[in-house]
């Protein structure tokens, strides 16, 4: 049994599943084993195995059977000396001393001094087997330790992982015989991790690009990138008397916008963004066009423009946010975007000033639908959506904002004492929006770019 990794794909990709109208593609569970260390070396271990078995034999046998039994006639031949040394003295002390008897003990004694030779000699032999087997013992100690890595631990390992597999495999074969489940589009408020419970502390912060002079602008990351977009972040300001801007500048990395190196400028070439509730979505930017009752799409691989006027909708100042000693300039259109699509939030004269949420077609601007809130918009400072539900907010003090404010698309429910502070990082909010893809809240805050992690219960 050998150690080893494996992977296991289904060829129909997640996304797939997903997107209706999609011809499902032929699929196959695949199954890729990889040997990383090479089968078990059965026939070293083996080998071991016999030479140890030899050295026990060899211990046994050559150092302790002979010794024992040279031993064992010295012992006999001592006794019998002792007993003729006893026989001895009683002749001699009885005058009957015997010259035969005597020279029985001295062939005696020289039996005994060959067996003791005998003895050395073999203990001689035995020191140099016993080096020998040393060696012998140290070799298999080394191999002993190269297949400790195929000890009991790692099999149960290998076990466990084909385990695993199987049980993948099987998954695998059931996922490819199951009923695709019928494409359902998600409904606004319906989002699996629930309501809004708090804001983080800012997770970063740090000076715009053009410095401390431009106090309006947005930011962000694309949340339906285009393909090789997946890392972009852009950045707008507003760079004529924070009323409307002339470029959009984007950068292909985190890194590269915290660096501030290595953007591309893509200019305006009609219709500029006004105000700062601009936002990227699929490749392409929307925004207040300039002036106008408009809402423009900028597509960022085209650079092609199209515009759709939003009906009945404040502009030019008309409904911005504001706290209470002042108003945040043209932010009359605040586009949104959250797991649902592309939002627009906005007021009209019909519903008494009060902020109106539309959600849109993201291709040519129409009104997918509209809810009329009783929430005045000029006392709100910002808001956005999370999963088909607005929160707003409002000033409390230079270092602390708060939302306070909740309208469920989905119910028609409103709230207001919802009393969810965060801190700032400067006293004022000139843009804010949600994105789904990474579930962060990036904001414009007097000139800092900020982003906050947003907590669900």
């Amino acid at each position: 049994m050998g150690i080893f990794g494996f992977f296991l794909f289904l060829s129909l990709a997640a996304a797939d599943r997903n997107v209706p109208g999609e011809a499902r593609a032929a699929k196959r569970c695949y199954c890729d084993l990889q040997l990383s260390d090479g089968p078990f070396p059965h026939q070293q271990l083996e080998q071991l195995y016999s030479i140890s078995e030899s050295c026990s034999h060899r211990l046994n046998v050559q150092q302790f059977s002979e010794p024992i039994e040279i031993i064992a006639n010295i012992e006999q031949k001592l006794k019998e000396l002792v007993k003729r040394i006893n026989e001895f003295k009683e002749e001699y002390d009885g005058e009957l001393y015997s010259i035969i008897s005597f020279r029985i003990i001295e062939i005696e004694i020289a039996e005994l001094n060959e067996l003791l030779s005998q003895l050395q000699q073999k203990c001689s032999q035995n020191n140099d087997e016993t080096t020998d087997l040393d060696i012998q013992v140290q070799n298999i100690t080394s191999k002993v330790d190269e297949m400790e890595k195929y000890d009991r631990l790692k099999v149960v390992k290998v076990h466990r992982r084909n385990v695993i597999l199987q049980r993948s495999l099987t998954s695998c074969q059931n996922a490819l015989l199951a009923t695709p489940t019928p494409y359902v589009s998600p409904q606004p408020g319906s989002c699996s991790f629930g309501r809004l419970k708090a804001v983080s502390y800012p997770k970063s912060s740090m000076l715009n690009h053009y410095g401390t002079s431009y106090n309006y602008g947005s930011w962000g990351k694309d949340p339906l990138p285009a393909p090789g977009k997946e890392d972009q972040y852009w950045l707008v300001i507003l760079s004529n008397s924070n009323r409307y801007g002339t470029k959009i500048r984007v950068f292909n990395s985190y890194s590269k916008f915290l660096s501030k190196s290595g953007h591309n400028d893509v200019t305006f070439q009609t219709h500029n963004p006004q105000g700062s509730g601009g936002i990227m979505y699929g490749d392409a930017y929307y925004y207040n066009c300039f002036n106008l009752g408009k809402l423009c799409r900028f597509n960022m691989t085209t650079h092609a423009v199209i515009s759709a006027t939003l009906p009945f909708a404040g502009y030019n100042d008309k409904f911005p946010y504001c706290t209470l000693s002042s108003c945040y300039g043209y932010t009359d259109m605040d586009l949104a975007t959250d797991e649902n699509g592309l939002w627009v939030l906005y007021s009209t004269e019909f519903n008494f000033g009060n902020l109106v949420v539309s959600q849109l077609n993201a291709t040519d601007l129409s009104l997918l639908k509209s809810w009329n809130t009783t929430l005045f918009k000029r006392s709100v400072t910002n808001a956005f959506l999370v999963c088909g539900v607005v929160y707003a907010t409002r000033y409390i003090n230079s270092e602390i904002e708060e939302i306070f404010y909740m309208f469920d698309t989905t119910s028609g429910v409103e709230r207001n004492d919802l009393n969810i502070q965060f801190r700032k990082v400067l006293p004022g909010i000139q843009y804010m929006n949600y994105n789904p893809q990474d579930r962060k809240l990036y904001v414009y805050s007097d000139a800092f770019v900020v982003s906050y992690s947003l907590t669900f219960e």
